[in-house]
């Protein structure tokens, strides 16, 4: 059956992070046959996982670098890519956004990137802990002129702060900062707007274009939380980022198949410049 999809390159394009403790959670199909729904062009990135929850492990016993452990992290994405593509066929798995494209010109229901080819031939990449999949996430999406980028999370944003204060980092434990950057981060405070505690009537967006949503927090901001990576900012620096979790899977179907994106709007501000090892 062809896919009702709309290639057309002028068409919105949804880059969807699947946050990889989602992984032992029941809506994680929920989650994917929501996100199936969406009519545009849809590309999913994976986490990393229990594969990526295998590095950490290991390398706190033998004790590799963290440059090993970021590729072996990217090979754990690839395996969680590898999983879903086997459990969805109708996912076509993507190394490039040009692959990307040309799988959605085909009619491929949902790209499917593979991380590793693209991750490794970029030199700019940080290889340490300090970028997660998120970031890479917005970097693809950032390479393929996405619309939007959408964090799935295993959490809801409300449950990360208590008076103000971050709590611990509950979920992406595989994914989690270094050492030396939790501690540079401690004592933060987020700022959130009342949208993330109870979130308003959401007025439908147009099927072509995302509308702007309320103002969130601010990029480093999200990174003193523990909700992003500390590269995040600098990455999704120029995107549209929607961040979801479980409270948004209720109706993620419905927006999603009105082509607008469940979850909430963070208003990423790249408040301080990252410098990027070259």
């Amino acid at each position: 059956m062809p896919s009702s999809r709309n290639p057309n390159p002028e068409a919105p394009h949804l880059v969807a992070k699947i946050g990889g403790s989602l992984w032992a959670s029941p809506t994680l199909k929920a989650w994917l046959a929501a996100l199936k729904l969406f009519p545009h062009r849809l590309t999913i990135v994976p986490g990393g996982g229990p594969f990526a929850d295998a590095v950490r492990r290991a390398q706190h016993t033998i004790g590799f670098s963290d440059r090993a452990a970021h590729r072996m992290a990217l090979l754990a994405m690839e395996q969680y890519a590898i999983a879903l593509a086997d459990l969805h066929p109708e996912f076509a798995a993507v190394a490039t956004p040009q692959e990307g494209f040309a799988a959605h010109r085909r009619g491929a229901a949902v790209a499917l990137w593979r991380p590793v080819a693209m991750a490794s031939a970029a030199p700019h990449i940080p290889e340490s802990w300090d970028i997660t999949s998120d970031s890479l996430a917005a970097w693809y999406a950032s390479e393929a002129g996405a619309s939007a980028l959408l964090l799935v999370k295993s959490v809801d944003i409300a449950s990360r702060v208590t008076d103000g204060n971050p709590r611990s980092r509950a979920e992406e434990a595989p994914e989690e900062p270094s050492r030396s950057t939790r501690a540079s981060s401690r004592g933060r405070r987020m700022k959130v707007s009342s949208s993330f505690e109870t979130r308003p009537p959401v007025a439908p967006q147009d099927e072509e274009t995302f509308t702007p949503s309320s103002d969130g927090a601010s990029g480093d901001d999200l990174v003193g939380a523990g909700v992003v990576d500390p590269m995040f900012p600098h990455y999704a620096r120029g995107l549209r980022v929607f961040i979801a979790g479980p409270s948004d899977l209720r109706d993620a179907g419905e927006r999603s198949s009105r082509g607008t994106v469940p979850g909430v709007e963070l208003h990423v501000l790249n408040s301080r410049e990252q410098k990027i090892a070259s």
